[in-house]
């Protein structure tokens, strides 16, 4: 698929079918993440964590349940997707950099999926509630000294993905 296409595809989806991605298609996204620009070239601060076990992913999916702020109803913010990859980092600097390079992480990972027609949400609000949850965050069993920053859930939409109107939705300043 070509690069343009791709971002004119590339979408948030939120409501996945349940299916596993096949092996192929998880090395195809880890490569993607690995190919990320990182501030400096720093890859010894960063750590991706792949969780794809049903056991898991539902106590993920449990520890950062949310109320929708319009119905007031329970949603899943992973909503249903059955693999989550996170990206971590640890000695976060002053200037906050470390979130720079997990945002290139995870956008390296959207286009990839988009690329593979797989669907794909970027994952942030809910993650306080996750980094409190000691358990669960033992069972993600992440390097001594690294905190979760960002994730992003993958998996089949529901419905294919699709071609998006082109519009100019961010206004832009000619100088």
């Amino acid at each position: 698929m070509e690069l343009e296409n791709v971002l004119h595809m590339r979408r948030s989806t939120r409501r996945f079918t349940g299916e596993q991605i096949n092996e192929e298609d998880l090395e195809k996204l880890i490569a993607a993440a690995q190919t990320a620009p990182l501030a400096a070239g720093d890859d010894k601060t960063t750590h991706i964590t792949v969780v794809q076990e049903t056991k898991t992913v539902e106590e993920i999916r449990n520890a950062c349940r949310m109320k929708s702020s319009k119905t007031g109803n329970t949603i899943d913010p992973f909503y249903g997707a059955q693999t989550i990859i996170f990206v971590s980092a640890t000695d976060i600097s002053e200037d906050h950099i470390e979130y720079c390079n997990a945002a290139c992480i995870i956008e390296n990972i959207l286009l990839q999926a988009t690329a593979l027609n797989l669907g794909s949400v970027y994952i942030w609000g809910c993650l306080r509630k996750l980094r409190a949850n000691s358990e669960v965050m033992e069972r993600l069993a992440l390097p001594d000294g690294y905190e979760i920053l960002s994730a992003v859930a993958i998996g089949y939409p529901v419905e294919p993905l699709a071609e998006r109107e082109k519009s100019e939705r961010i206004s832009v300043n000619r100088i």
